[in-house]
């Protein structure tokens, strides 16, 4: 077997569930970012730290889109394009060490969290923790 004819017998598979690539990869690439709100990134290592944490949360959108874990062919893929466009946006900014376009970014990623865990992750439950049954 040639090169070329083994290359165009694979097929991407998905091997992690969902929920697996959120803790993996997600959840921390998304907290970094998330953090820069607390502690900007001071030095090269930081900014370096913050784009490969861009690019994780980038790819990670587009594991969700392929056969096997796609939800769905509308809202699904929408949410999902639209964690791949923030995460691009974190990247960009990252790369020119722009920390409002990482905030700007970051404030965009938790809008597409929050609008896509509601109908798929929590059965319409907004995100942060239940209501407090004593306080209602």
């Amino acid at each position: 077997m040639t090169n070329l004819s083994w290359a165009q017998t694979l097929t991407p598979t998905s091997v992690a569930t969902i929920s697996q690539i959120q803790k993996a990869m997600i959840t921390p690439a998304s907290d970094a970012i998330f953090n820069v709100g607390r502690t900007a990134p001071t030095c090269d290592d930081e900014w370096q730290a913050l784009e490969n944490a861009a690019v994780v949360l980038t790819e990670a959108g587009n594991l969700f889109m392929m056969e096997g874990r796609r939800k769905d062919e509308k809202q699904w893929m929408e949410f999902t394009a639209a964690m791949v466009n923030a995460g691009t946006m974190a990247l960009r900014a990252a790369e020119v060490r722009d920390v409002n376009g990482l905030l700007d970014a970051g404030n965009n990623l938790i809008d597409v969290c929050e609008a896509c865990h509601q109908p798929y992750r929590d059965g319409g439950r907004a995100m942060g923790p239940p209501p407090d049954v004593e306080n209602r």
